[in-house]
C-alpha cells in the first residue's frame, strides 16, 4: 500500500512543525497541529498506537545535505531493528526544487510540489529511497497499528 493525501497541513502550519522540530521528535510538543494530523492518518489507516514504539521526527536542515539521503530501504529497518513499524510515512515542510524526491521501487517519485504539505505513506514493506538537493525539511513518521 502506498498514497499521498494532499494537503494534510498549511503553509503556516508546516513553519510551525520547523520551529517546533526538536520537541516534536521528543513529543514535547503538544499542539493541535498534531491531533490533527494523527486524526487525518488515522482516518485512512485506522487506529495507530501513538505512544512508543511508534514516533515522529523532523529531518533536514537547509544546505546540509545533496544527494542521496536514504538508499533502497523499507521502515522495518534495513537489519530489522523497526519489526514493529506498520507504516511510514513523510510530510515535506518546504516547497523549494532543491527538495529533492521520494521515490518507489515500482518508480514513482513524488517531487516537492506533490509532497509539500502532503503526507505519503506506505506499509512497512515497501521500497523507497529519498534523495535531496540540498533543502528537504520532512516530518517523518514511523506508525504502528493499535493492537
Amino acid at each position: 500500500m502506498k498514497k499521498i493525501i494532499p494537503n494534510i497541513i498549511t503553509v503556516e502550519e508546516a513553519k510551525i512543525i520547523i520551529d517546533n522540530g526538536k520537541s516534536i521528535t521528543d513529543n514535547s510538543f503538544q499542539h493541535p497541529l498534531i491531533s490533527k494530523i494523527e486524526d487525518i492518518i488515522e482516518s485512512e489507516l485506522g487506529e495507530i498506537e501513538w505512544s512508543k514504539p511508534t514516533y515522529k521526527r523532523v529531518e533536514g536542515k537547509p544546505g546540509t545535505f545533496r544527494g542521496l539521503r536514504h538508499d533502497w530501504h523499507v521502515d522495518t529497518g534495513s537489519k530489522g531493528h523497526m519489526q514493529w513499524c506498520d507504516y511510514g510515512g513523510s510530510i515535506l515542510l518546504n516547497d523549494k526544487d532543491t527538495s529533492g524526491f521520494l521515490e518507489y521501487r515500482d518508480g514513482t517519485k513524488i517531487l516537492p510540489k506533490e509532497h509539500y504539505c502532503s503526507l505519503a505513506i506506505h506499509s512497512s514493506d515497501v521500497e523507497h529511497r529519498v534523495y535531496d538537493k540540498g533543502s528537504r525539511q520532512t516530518l517523518l513518521l514511523f506508525l504502528q497499528r493499535k493492537l
